[in-house]
């Protein structure tokens, strides 16, 4: 550990609490950022990895209150600024990288305005110079014609893409100090392997000192110089990386390492029997211009895909941020027009069916989607949830039959039936995605397309997770078209395999095939970027 000299940032004795009930969330919490230097913080969702973060730049939600301890940035200490002088120090001094990037962008402001804005903030630059500069960071960050990019809008760019500018933003004034919570979360893996690369050679240039917040134990091991684990509050350990993860002193930490996937064993062959096929699908997006907006040209976003799923059979689609692949899954729910080919779902074709011919696919064919805070009603409670799809789509229930399902779903997905009455705003990101994953589950249904359900959650709820979905499969003969980035998760999950690349199926087959024996470039290049434990 560096000496007392280069510490950046010091937080001391933090303790916050619920401000109704007094009821501490964290206790305690110490941690040092030095400069130069990489400091993970671990840890199960609720644990208190980003309530620590949110107190230190004095950013909690009013339910909940600091009741002691001190952050430090030089010989300033942040709870004794007012809250204007701690305007200036956000994105100055300390800067933050948000988990949930589509929540924390504004709908209304293009990206580029959005950058901007905090460089007018903290700098002189104005007029072309300042856009040249956010064209820049957008270029070091990986965003593809970032010229163009500068005047979309959120909802225009991928999730990846989205989490990209929330990084452009945060680098934008050169802070002393970054905050990341889960900033790779949403990236593929070529494009966090470029952002984690980025974000150490700003630590080693720049002599910035980080405090990453994560769940991926293969980032923690290939870009952190210290690691931390909290447990409800509490700091129960902390060491040099290469110490943790030789040497990991508490039982926790050693299931935290434990729950990592294995990456020898993969699936044997499902059964045939098709339930989902698709042959030649085509979906195109019209690129308007001109007063009379006429159509010049299409964004071909998925270009000729054919793939089958069996009975009770997984099928991963792997990819980068923009190839397609969600896409896909919403073309096959018939939430996108479908340009060309066929979808069909039990031997009927569903592409071109209406809103009224659909709803009894819509019973057979539910969807995890990648975002559970955008995909939820924040004014229902979580038994209201789970239960408007069992009562919209006519499962013929009682309310009673209803509560006991509710009540078994939360408790098969590690929330209890005690959470019923809660709202979404009073969880966390991996909590919610399990309320997501009930409310697939609760109307039978034949297939789930699960579009990145397991990004929000850490390695050992994600494990958990995983293999919930698998015992489901067994129970119910369920089939899974499973869309994710994270590589490391497709051996035991996937019976196929295949690999998307700007709309094309570039690659497929068993995922002991593509996993270990890849002929595509773009899969090679896919497998090389996965961090891995050394």
């Amino acid at each position: 550990m560096s000496g007392q000299a280069d510490v950046r940032m010091r937080i001391q004795d933090l303790r916050v609490a619920l401000a109704e009930s007094g009821v501490e969330i964290l206790k305690g919490v110490s941690v040092e950022l030095h400069a130069g230097r990489i400091f993970a913080l671990v840890g199960e969702s609720g644990s208190g990895k980003s309530v620590t973060s949110m107190a230190a730049m004095r950013l909690l939600p009013e339910a909940l209150e600091i009741t002691g301890g001190a952050v430090q940035v030089g010989d300033q200490d942040l709870f004794d600024l007012s809250e204007s002088a701690m305007r200036d120090v956000r994105g100055r001094r300390v800067a933050m990288i948000f988990q949930n990037a589509m929540t924390a962008l504004n709908p209304v402001q293009t990206v580029g305005q959005q950058v901007a804005e905090t460089l007018k903030l903290h700098t002189v630059l104005r007029g072309d110079p300042l856009r040249q500069r956010v064209v820049q960071l957008f270029t070091e960050v990986g965003i593809p014609d970032p010229d163009q990019r500068f005047s979309f809008y959120p909802h225009q760019l991928s999730g990846g893409q989205q989490q990209r500018v929330m990084i452009a933003m945060a680098l934008a004034c050169e802070p002393e100090v970054l905050i990341a919570d889960e900033p790779t979360t949403a990236l593929d893996v070529t494009i966090q392997e470029q952002v984690l690369k980025l974000i150490r050679d700003l630590t080693q240039s720049r002599q910035l000192a980080v405090l990453l917040i994560t769940h991926d134990m293969g980032v923690v091991s290939n870009t952190a110089d210290d690691v931390a684990v909290m447990y409800r509050g509490e700091i129960i350990e902390r060491a040099s990386v290469d110490d943790f993860f030789h040497h990991p002193k508490e039982e926790y930490s050693r299931r935290l390492i434990d729950a990592l996937p294995d990456l020898t064993h993969f699936q044997s062959a499902a059964a045939e029997q098709p339930l989902l096929k698709l042959d030649d699908v085509k979906v195109h997006f019209p690129i308007r211009k001109g007063v009379l907006q006429r159509t010049v040209d299409y964004t071909r976003a998925v270009d000729g895909v054919s793939l089958h799923i069996g009975r009770a059979e997984t099928y991963a689609l792997v990819g980068e941020s923009g190839s397609g692949k969600s896409t896909l899954g919403r073309a096959i729910l018939n939430l996108e027009s479908v340009a060309g080919g066929s979808v069909q779902f039990n031997g009927e074709e569903i592409q071109h069916l209406g809103r009224k011919a659909m709803l009894p696919y819509r019973k057979q064919i539910q969807v995890i989607f990648q975002n559970p805070y955008s995909s939820m009603n924040p004014r229902l409670s979580v038994g209201e949830i789970i239960s408007e799809g069992m009562e919209s789509l006519g499962l013929g229930l009682s309310k009673e039959e209803r509560n006991k399902r509710i009540d078994d779903l939360l408790t098969r997905v590690q929330l209890g039936p005690e959470v019923v009455s809660r709202y979404p705003h009073e969880f966390s990101g991996g909590q919610l995605q399990r309320i997501a994953i009930a409310r697939a589950l609760a109307v039978e249904p034949e297939l789930i397309i699960c579009d990145e359900p397991t990004s929000a959650l850490d390695v050992s709820i994600r494990s958990e997770v995983l293999d919930l979905l698998q015992e489901l499969q067994r129970e119910f003969a369920v089939s899974y078209l499973f869309i994710t980035h994270d590589l490391s998760i497709v051996p035991t999950l996937a019976h196929q395999v295949g690999v998307m690349q700007l709309g094309k199926l570039v690659e497929q087959g068993t995922a002991e095939q593509i996993l270990t024996r890849p002929q595509h470039p773009y899969t090679q290049a896919l497998l090389k970027s996965v961090p891995r434990i050394d």
